[in-house]
């Protein structure tokens, strides 16, 4: 039954890459208490948000209600991550969920 009012709506992982940086975690933190400070988190229709470093480079990995709530969120986060100096290694990765787990 496609596009009931009962479906589940889908939702959108997005995995961004920033490019190399060996102040990576401290423009990370700089950048993530910019955005609490403008009360942008949590963002409307964010699930989830982890991040992780591989050597010098940052990953993001969001879990989002649809892909135009990343979009508007993205939208502010732009003139922050310019401000910190991080900076994406390409368009991000965004793909359907088809299961998350938490454990607790």
């Amino acid at each position: 039954m496609q596009g009931s009012a009962t479906e589940a709506a889908v939702a959108v992982a997005v995995h961004v890459v920033n490019t190399p940086n060996s102040d990576a975690r401290e423009a990370y933190e700089a950048a993530f208490r910019r955005i609490e400070e403008q009360g942008l988190f949590p963002p409307v229709g964010q699930r989830g948000h982890t991040v992780w470093l591989v050597g010098d480079v940052l990953h993001v990995l969001d879990v989002w209600d649809s892909v135009d709530n990343m979009k508007a969120f993205m939208e502010k986060l732009a003139p922050i991550l310019d401000e910190f100096g991080v900076q994406l290694a390409g368009e991000p990765e965004v793909g359907e969920v088809i299961h998350m787990a938490r454990q607790n």
